[in-house]
């Protein structure tokens, strides 16, 4: 049976351990909004910059454009956004898990498969599993990660042009709110004229389209924007993701810690009143013998 100083060594270590979880719940709040903030301010330029491709693209082949193009060998790259840092709940582990599935599952139309992990969590997952790591993005400041990205997506479009990637998939948590976030994974090279789905009638442009200069200038233009942009986006859903999960883990593991500081007391007064019985037995029983 636990003494009543074991009792309270540990209430003292619960009390600290919440003092830690609901700090970090703070600075994730914190930090949660900035990001919620970038992901919302980007979203419009995303969107406008996916309307443009869905008009320019329509009818578009691999002719028209070598991003369009597909390849039959090559490698596939699977670019896989996770965080950092851990203690986010489940956050970069149903990720990890949805894309070892889909890579097992996909063995023949993904051959020679190569990774590009932005974040530490994913590059020791797949590294101790024994995938090839073609780059690592790991421990960069928010605005160094985001030129990284970019830079990468631009990286990627060129050795596509040269065949030497075959085709690239990204795979990021989907920023739907704090509590909610939906690991995907998308295609990403070939591009594939996007579809306007319920959107079409806002979605599209006018069907008879003068160029200034060329289609094909804008297209080389546009369409590495455009992957370029798909990367970045992936990048502010799980940064925002990131910051959800850990304020959701690190709010119930305060709630936890004070519950069990609860119990804890709950137990120490027992013992307490059990052993200050004990002792008024003894001096009871003491004094009935003399």
């Amino acid at each position: 049976m636990a003494t009543l100083r074991d009792i309270k060594r540990r209430i003292i270590s619960v009390r600290n351990t919440r003092q830690i979880t609901s700090a970090m719940k703070m600075v994730a709040t914190a930090k949660l909004n900035r990001a919620q903030h970038r992901a919302r301010s980007a979203q419009p330029f995303a969107e406008k910059l996916r309307q443009m491709v869905i008009d320019l693209s329509t009818g578009l082949t691999g002719d028209d454009h070598p991003l369009f193009q597909t390849h039959t060998g090559g490698k596939s790259v699977v670019i896989v956004f996770t965080s950092d840092r851990g203690l986010c709940g489940a956050f970069n582990t149903n990720l990890n898990r949805k894309v070892l599935e889909h890579l097992n599952k996909n063995k023949e139309a993904l051959p020679d498969v190569e990774l590009v992990t932005v974040g530490r969590v994913g590059n020791d997952f797949f590294k101790k599993r024994g995938f090839k790591i073609r780059q690592s993005i790991l421990y960069q400041k928010e605005s160094e990660r985001a030129d990284s990205v970019r830079t990468l997506g631009q990286k990627l479009s060129e050795a596509f042009i040269t065949g030497e990637v075959g085709r690239v998939l990204v795979a990021y948590n989907h920023f739907n709110n704090p509590i909610n976030q939906e690991p995907k994974i998308l295609p990403l090279l070939p591009i594939a004229p996007p579809q306007s789905g319920q959107n079409e009638s806002k979605a599209a442009g006018p069907k008879d389209m003068i160029f200034e200069p060329s289609r094909k200038e804008i297209l080389d233009v546009l369409l590495p924007r455009y992957i370029q942009n798909q990367c970045f986006q992936a990048h502010l859903n799980t940064e925002a993701g990131e910051h959800g999960a850990r304020m959701v883990a690190m709010d119930g593991a305060t709630r936890n810690a004070g519950q069990m500081i609860d119990r804890l007391t709950l137990q120490y007064n027992r013992v307490r009143q059990a052993a200050i019985t004990k002792e008024l037995i003894e001096i009871v029983n003491g004094a009935q013998a003399l």
